[in-house]
Formats: C-alpha cells, sequence, structure tokens
C-alpha cells in the first residue's frame, strides 16, 4: 500500500501512531493530535502564529495536506471531541447534550443502553455518575451475543430506571463546567465513600472560590460492600489519586474527606494488611488530611446544586 486503506481494524491506531511521531516537536508542548483532529493551543497570538507555522511547516515536510474548510484558526474557543474549550473552562458540546436532553423515555433495551452510554460520555462532568446510571446499568450488553440478542428487546422500566434516567437528564441540564488545570493555584480533593461506592472530585482554590477539574465515581462490588469505613475511604483515596496522578503527584494538596479515622493514617493506628498497602501508596504524595462532616462533604452534591442554583436564578431573571 501506497496510503493508509479505508476500513481496516488496525486503520485507526496507525494513523494515530504516525501522527504523534510526525507531531514529536510539538506534541504536548503546543499542539495535540487525536488522529485527524490536530489542536494547537498558545497563549499569545504572535505566540499562536509561530505555533501555526511550525505545524503547517511539520505537516508539509510529512506530505499530509489540509482542507481549508474544516480548519478553524485564531479563535478563542472550539468545539473539540464533543467538548467546547473557551477561556480556561470545558463544558460538554451543546449539541450533544441537547441530544441527549431529546432522548424519549427508552421503549428497548438498545435504546436504554445508548443514551447510558452517550451520557457516560460526559462522566467526569457529573458527580456520583456511576451511582445514579446503576439501575439503567443492566441493560449495557457485556458480550458481543447479548448485545445482537438485546437490540430490539422491549422493555418497562421500572420506577428506579425512570427515576435513574430523569436524574441524569436533570444533570445535563446544569450548567456543567470544568476548569482547565492551573499550576498557580493550589489543588484539593474531595472524597466520599458509602455502602454503594465512591464518589471524589478535584478543585483548585480560586481566590474567588474552588473550581471543579474533574469528577469521578466507582461502583462497588459485592466483596468491597463488605470493607470497613475506613478500607473504603482508604480506596478512594488510591482509585482517585491513581486517576489524577499526573495532577498530585510532586505537589503539595489538601484531602478532605468525611472520615475522622483518616488521620490516623499518619500515626501508629490499628490498621488491617491492606489499609497498610495502601498507607504506602498513599504517603507517596504530599498532602494534609481534613475531616469535614458529611452532611458538609460535598464534591457530590454542592458543585453541581450551586450551578443549577445559579442557573436558575439566571432564567428567573430573564423571565
Amino acid at each position: 500500500f501506497t496510503v493508509l486503506p479505508q476500513a481496516i481494524t488496525n486503520g485507526p491506531a496507525t494513523f494515530q501512531r504516525v501522527i504523534n511521531h510526525i507531531l514529536v516537536p510539538a506534541r504536548w508542548k503546543y499542539a495535540l493530535a487525536y488522529i485527524d483532529d490536530v489542536i494547537i493551543y498558545s497563549k499569545t497570538f504572535e505566540e499562536h502564529l509561530s505555533h501555526l507555522n511550525e505545524i503547517c511547516t511539520i505537516l508539509k515536510n510529512a506530505q499530509f495536506r489540509l482542507n481549508p474548510d474544516k480548519c478553524e484558526i485564531a479563535r478563542t474557543g472550539t468545539d473539540y471531541l464533543g467538548h467546547n474549550i473557551k477561556n480556561g473552562e470545558i463544558r460538554p458540546s451543546p449539541h450533544n447534550i441537547n441530544g441527549l436532553l431529546n432522548t424519549r423515555l427508552p421503549q428497548t433495551a438498545d435504546e436504554a443502553c445508548k443514551f447510558v452510554k452517550a451520557a457516560e460520555y460526559y462522566r467526569e462532568f457529573i458527580p456520583n455518575f456511576s451511582q445514579i446510571a446503576e439501575p439503567l446499568r443492566k441493560f449495557v450488553p457485556t458480550t458481543r451475543t447479548q448485545q445482537k440478542k438485546g437490540q430490539k428487546t422491549m422493555i418497562t422500566l421500572t420506577n428506579e430506571e425512570i427515576k435513574a434516567f430523569k436524574k441524569l437528564k436533570n444533570y445535563l441540564t446544569t450548567d456543567l463546567v470544568l476548569r482547565l488545570p492551573n499550576n498557580r493555584f493550589p489543588f484539593k480533593m474531595q472524597t466520599d465513600a458509602s455502602d454503594e461506592g465512591i464518589g471524589a472530585v478535584l478543585l483548585q482554590i480560586y481566590p474567588d472560590g474552588d473550581r471543579p477539574i474533574a469528577c469521578l465515581s466507582k461502583k462497588f462490588t459485592q466483596a468491597q460492600r463488605k470493607w470497613s469505613p475506613m478500607e473504603q475511604e482508604c480506596y478512594a483515596f488510591v482509585c482517585t489519586s491513581d486517576k489524577w496522578h499526573n495532577y498530585l503527584s510532586r505537589i503539595k494538596f489538601t484531602w478532605e474527606a468525611d472520615h475522622k479515622v483518616l488521620t490516623q493514617l499518619n500515626q501508629k493506628a490499628q490498621i488491617n494488611k491492606r489499609c497498610k498497602r495502601w498507607r504506602l501508596k498513599i504517603l507517596e504524595y504530599d498532602f494534609k488530611v481534613k475531616c469535614i462532616p458529611g452532611l458538609t462533604n460535598s464534591p457530590i452534591i454542592a458543585v453541581v446544586e450551586t450551578r443549577a442554583m445559579r442557573l436558575r436564578n439566571k432564567t428567573s431573571n430573564d423571565i
């Protein structure tokens, strides 16, 4: 082959590897690529012109051609991979959100599956997504055979499933926004564990208040539900720190949780072997623990509800 054939299985991976190799001088410095979508980011307009010239030169030398009709140049904001990026903030693409909001109550297992999977793409914007979407998870096939059998299976949602469906759509109507990380401001991680799973949010402390960077949630297995509260809270830290390692490593941050036993991690407390192993991993990070009461531990509730309240106030004022 002299060009990459269409519709072959390893085509996307091969192209991604090629474009990553070509953009090595600029990759992660001022340019990124997802297959054939290249995004260039700069701090100033003059710097942006220089970056554009360098990327165009790199692509020209590699004999890549650009389609001018599909290029956006010198924009303060852009839609990229279903996200709207502007002024240091990331929001879900309004077009995609409107599509989810216009989804009817699922009549088949396939419709329920598609809704959950589409909403899951924005799970970083929705605190406790795993727990909220759990009633609808049974419609997501785990094998190809189940997928073929369940495509046209008619279903009648239970009250719990309808509630989960409406709750997800409710969250999608709020002003979902995440901030791009800024190393000038301190980081704060809030975690919470229950019998059902864990929820967490990564924030940065700005002068005008805390701003969310990312949300995370995970459902417990049957075995994990039997863990002690301290084990569950420790697991919440281990899971979230693994996910956000690039943000939290080599910096000092605050860990907020609602379990006072966590303050004993740095002391010679009587803990089991699992927590001892996790303590070694936890102590790799530089942080201070702050215990806050459960009702005010707000990664799961306040971040979204505050923005929902602002949206309601704005709407009422407009009316």
